[in-house]
């Protein structure tokens, strides 16, 4: 009796780490639908009357934090440059790059009227360095924020901005990041993961009501509410997700715009994708201990369901990385199958075709923006195993210094490893969202 608890114990998990995915698959793709059908599927309804008119568009700040960013900063200038718009500025804020980005910065500035940079003497994170563009350069109702290797298409601004001409209480309008660089395997399954899980996780969570975070590589902001909440926040390591939740507990609206397509550079290495993925799950466990307190409060009711369904992912990778150990323990020194068989079975085999289902949805969905993602189906059925095991252990990995590490200073960043951007892989992927 005593054996027979803990196995009963281990089988519960068991199931739990094979239920889970699934069933936020199925949701995932009702709400992605759901989405698509009402607010999607009519390409240019939401734009305001008159598009081409500069009173239906407020004046707009693009604030371009950057940090040892020689590599990719040339593209990103020239797609700035070209955006259509009526009436933006673009405000670089060099943090300290020690590899010559603001001598590439400056020569843009030198040739484009509405280009500003503001150059810092000392390396102070990425959330630092925003707050204080936003204290001295920012005098626009609405702050755009992208990272320094993103290139946004020429009409994406116009979707960022539009929900704001008919939405009082809207805060932020985050876009729609697409992969631009697949050249290797972690690439392409990257593609289709920021396709068919981050691209359908935000549509079902603004069918829902509450969007988890903004996508910090093209967000919007109204910017009298950014001063109001306090900027962004050092004291974490992902400023995206705490100014998204310092928003919507102060009870404003955050949306999600597709057609808003911004080009973005995932990690081309595993050290890179390591890298990355333990810093979204240190952020991770910095929210759950930040914002645990929503629970005191009825009037924040609306963040219950988004806050609890994080914590069970957390919860689902402790149990998928512990009930892995055990499994791989008894199965080496006992001969038994015990906890949870990391290795595709058939449980594998259905988690693997819900993903391919849910890749279907998504291609259906982001036609328009990505008509090249079918290819990257072939890597789908190796998902599950690739990044739900990486992102289950990432979360393990950083649990200990997210719940107790200290929070001061945890915004600052080290110097990205980027690709050389090439302007005509700009040029053909543009091409395909030319009509959005």
């Amino acid at each position: 009796m005593l054996v027979r608890v803990p196995e009963t114990i281990l089988e519960v998990v068991a199931y739990f780490v094979f239920i889970y995915p699934l069933a936020m698959s199925v949701v995932w793709i009702i709400g992605g639908l759901y989405f698509w059908w009402r607010r999607e599927r009519r390409a240019g309804e939401y734009f305001p009357q008159g598009d081409h008119s500069s009173e239906e568009w407020p004046p707009v700040t693009v604030l371009v934090p950057c940090r040892n960013e020689a590599s990719s900063i040339e593209a990103t200038c020239r797609a700035l440059r070209y955006l259509d718009y009526p009436d933006y500025r673009v405000v670089f804020i060099d943090d300290a790059s020690t590899d010559g980005t603001a001598d590439i910065i400056r020569q843009w500035v030198k040739r484009v009227p509405v280009f500003y940079l503001l150059q810092l003497t000392k390396n102070v994170g990425k959330a630092r360095a925003l707050n204080c563009a936003l204290a001295v350069a920012v005098n626009t109702p609405v702050t755009v924020v992208i990272d320094a290797d993103t290139i946004l298409t020429p009409r994406a601004l116009r979707w960022l901005i539009a929900p704001f001409t008919r939405q009082p209480r809207l805060g932020a309008v985050t876009g729609n990041p697409i992969v631009l660089n697949r050249s290797n395997l972690l690439e392409k399954m990257q593609a289709a993961e920021f396709a068919s899980i981050i691209g359908l996780v935000k549509r079902s969570q603004r069918v829902l009501g509450r969007i988890l975070t903004v996508s910090g590589c093209a967000t919007a902001y109204r910017t009298d509410l950014l001063r109001e909440v306090g900027g962004f926040s050092p004291a974490t390591a992902t400023e995206d997700i705490e100014v998204t939740w310092q928003i919507e507990r102060h009870f404003w609206e955050v949306w999600f715009e597709p057609r808003a397509v911004a080009f973005i550079q995932a990690p081309s290495t595993l050290k890179g994708f390591w890298k990355q993925r333990c810093r979204w799950a240190l952020g991770g466990w910095h929210l759950l201990r930040r914002h645990a307190d929503i629970f005191s409060r009825w009037r924040w009711r609306r963040l219950w369901p988004v806050y609890l369904e994080f914590l069970l992912g957390y919860i689902w990778a402790f149990c998928f990385v512990l009930g892995s150990l055990v499994w791989l323990v008894a199965r080496i020194f006992f001969g038994k199958s015990l906890g949870i068989n990391p290795l595709p079975a058939w449980y594998g085999a259905l988690v693997s075709l819900a993903c391919i289902a849910q890749f279907f949805v998504a291609v259906t969905i982001n036609r328009r923006y990505d008509r090249t993602l079918w290819r990257t189906l072939f890597w789908i059925p190796w998902y599950p195993l690739a990044f739900f095991a990486v992102g289950a252990l990432a979360a393990v990995r950083t649990a200990y210094r997210g719940l107790s590490g200290e929070l001061e200073g945890a915004g600052l960043w080290e110097s990205p490893s980027r690709l050389h951007i090439v302007h005509q892989e700009i040029k053909e992927r543009e091409s395909i969202v030319s009509e959005i």
